[in-house]
């Protein structure tokens, strides 16, 4: 089938001048916007939707994995007949893994392509920085990957936040008896996010105690300080905030000091059901415990099952990792609310619709149900987190998903 998507490389983004004229709607093309407006990214045949993801750099692994997602996902709701009879068109941009290139493909997209919605964009210490001009120009932000809630009008978080998964880790541990944890964290949005799950659960539990909490560099491969200082700290518990590459070289370091005490990392640092960092940890990686935002590739649900076969056709990288799986559902997600707006695609009415799901939600079986409300709290659409094991070559499901304590 014709997958109508367009990847920019970084080098054409390069030559690019992201202006702020900002995503404005007109009067004239297809589609149906309120009070006579047609939103951006609208026309008679197709729909046009956005991404910033990391395809190159220390994430890479990850951002495959997303953009996988999105391009099955795509590709079915095609064949399908589309999002209300239009054609989805993807343009996805490579920020590498930098936070200032996040912002300007945001920029770009909104400001230049002109698109509708951003659909999963990742960047966690870059997404932040986007949102005031998210803000002036209203664009909304479907599921983007794994940054805390800003709280704003038009961003919708699909999946438990890194806060959320390190606070149901932290009970976690201490179900399990732990008392002495000890904590590495990256200097940008992934730490800060730990930093307030350790804010909010440890006093839930008096017995456990806070060992050593360590910083790493953004985009850094030197943890070799951190992890030494918490070898040093004989911790019964480890609790990673950082991304892929890190993890497995903790992993493999903490092992290999004799340090085989529980590890965890949430989602988007395990690739929790992939092998972004697991692969690379390799024997290391026995015992590792990861987050869950999205039902496992592995699991026998039939909705999990038709994206396997779909992801095992696919011709690009990471298919078939949970990355992968959790795009396809967002975009899976966002047809779904679509068509449930009928002909009014006024940005109005998308929040109207968005907001009524807490009553609705969208259930689809490979994710949490989405249930999104009113602000301030209520875009945050999922409130509970799962923890899978990875143990003999596989991942295996840990604790089913529930909210922190």
């Amino acid at each position: 089938m014709s997958r109508r998507t367009r990847l920019l490389s970084a080098a054409a983004l390069a030559l690019l001048t992201a202006t702020a004229c900002g995503n404005v709607a007109s009067d004239d093309g297809g589609g149906g916007g309120g009070g006579g407006e047609t939103p951006p990214g609208i026309s008679d045949d197709t729909i046009t939707l956005g991404a910033t993801l990391p395809l190159t750099g220390t994430a890479a692994v990850a951002g495959q994995g997303l953009e996988a997602g999105l391009r099955i996902a795509a590709d079915k709701i095609n064949a399908d007949g589309g999002i209300g009879g239009r054609q989805v068109e993807l343009v996805l941009l490579d920020d590498g893994f930098t936070p200032d290139r996040v912002v300007t493909n945001v920029r770009r997209l909104v400001s230049q392509d002109n698109v509708y919605a951003l659909v999963a964009p990742a960047g966690s210490q870059g997404l932040p920085g986007a949102w005031p001009f998210i803000a002036e120009n209203g664009t909304p932000v479907w599921g983007p990957v794994s940054p805390s809630d800003p709280q704003q009008e038009e961003v919708y978080l699909l999946g438990p936040t890194r806060t959320t998964q390190d606070q149901v880790a932290i009970d976690y541990f201490a179900a399990q008896g732990a008392t002495r944890l000890a904590v590495i964290q990256q200097d940008n949005d992934l730490g800060l996010s730990a930093e307030e799950a350790l804010e909010q659960q440890i006093p839930k539990h008096p017995e456990m105690e806070l060992v050593a909490q360590e910083v790493t560099q953004t985009g850094g491969t030197d943890v070799s300080s951190a992890v030494n200082n918490v070898v040093a700290a004989n911790p019964d518990a480890v609790l990673l905030a950082t991304d892929n590459t890190q993890v497995a070289l903790v992993l493999q370091q903490l092992r290999s000091r004799g340090v085989n005490v529980p590890v965890f990392a949430d989602q988007g640092g395990a690739g929790t059901g992939g092998p972004s960092a697991v692969g690379p940890a390799g024997a290391a990686a026995e015992g590792f415990i990861g987050g869950l935002q999205v039902n496992l590739t592995t699991a026998d649900a039939p909705e999990v099952t038709e994206w396997r076969e779909l992801a095992e056709q696919y011709d690009g990288e990471q298919g078939t990792s949970g990355f992968s799986l959790q795009t396809y559902s967002y975009l899976l997600a966002f047809a779904e609310l679509v068509d449930r707006m009928g002909d009014d695609l006024s940005y109005e009415n998308f929040h109207a619709t968005a907001e009524a799901l807490t009553d609705d939600p969208v259930v689809l079986g490979t994710v949490p149900d989405i249930e999104c409300g009113p602000l301030p709290e209520g875009h945050t659409c999922v409130q509970s987190a799962g923890l899978a094991v990875y143990t003999n070559g596989a991942w295996q499901l840990l604790q089913d998903f529930q909210a922190p304590e």
